[in-house]
């Protein structure tokens, strides 16, 4: 299992994509992470396009990936990948820092289209699967693989992220049976939104990102 994630573990969103600034082009083209582990993994199954240094971006890395989009990884302290590798997403190519145009470690990602200019982008928290917000995830919410936990699934709903321990229920209501109890953090697709009131609760369907779990929750859980 790997995920469309450059960091592993916890780890925080500290600037999300498309936020206004003084950014050149007036919005922040990527997103910033800060995670509990310094590594940075691939995204893709890609290629290693180039390997460099720029006043803003700092010691960066950019990689090919099939779609003809180009990932960046910026501000990194070290680069352990070579131009013209093959990588995966568990392939480690580099070390968050905090060089270029920088106030403190973080790792900003990006990803361009296949024109690989600037302010071309796609939004890479979608890539991800996380919410493009400020706030603090853990990788083991958006594994990938051979489920229909990927971005790409057709049961693809609003992504959620449960605010504290919250029971998965068979039908929607407190007297169903409970599937299993989720804690904080937990990511989710809300598949239909507000099924039905019952107990004072207005339910909801949703699936599990990690397990693929379907069932009913109490739609105020959420962040």
């Amino acid at each position: 299992m790997a995920t469309n994630i450059p960091l592993t573990g916890n780890f925080r969103v500290t600037c999300e994509y498309k936020r206004k600034g003084s950014w050149a082009c007036g919005w922040h083209t990527g997103i910033d992470l800060v995670g509990d582990s310094d590594t940075i993994y691939g995204t893709c199954d890609g290629t290693v396009t180039k390997i460099g240094w720029d006043n803003s971006y700092g010691n960066y890395i950019t990689v090919k990936a099939p779609d003809g989009k180009y990932h960046w990884f910026c501000h990194l302290s070290k680069v352990t990948c070579s131009e013209g590798d093959k990588i995966s997403r568990t392939t480690k190519i580099g070390v968050m820092g905090s060089t270029g145009n920088s106030t403190g470690k973080h790792l900003h990602f990006e990803i361009r289209n296949s024109s690989n200019k600037y302010a071309d982008n796609s939004d890479p928290a979608a890539y991800m699967g996380i919410p493009n917000k400020v706030g603090s995830y853990n990788t083991s919410n958006y594994q990938i693989g051979n489920t229909t936990t990927s971005s790409n699934s057709s049961y693809a709903g609003e992504l959620k992220t449960l605010n504290h321990n919250t029971n998965l229920r068979k039908g929607p209501s407190t007297d169903d049976d409970i599937i299993a109890l989720y804690i904080p953090g937990t990511t989710l697709y809300v598949l239909q939104a507000g099924v039905e009131k019952a107990n004072g609760y207005t339910w909801d369907k949703v699936r599990i990102r990690v397990t693929g779990d379907e069932g009913y929750m109490i739609n105020q859980n959420y962040k």
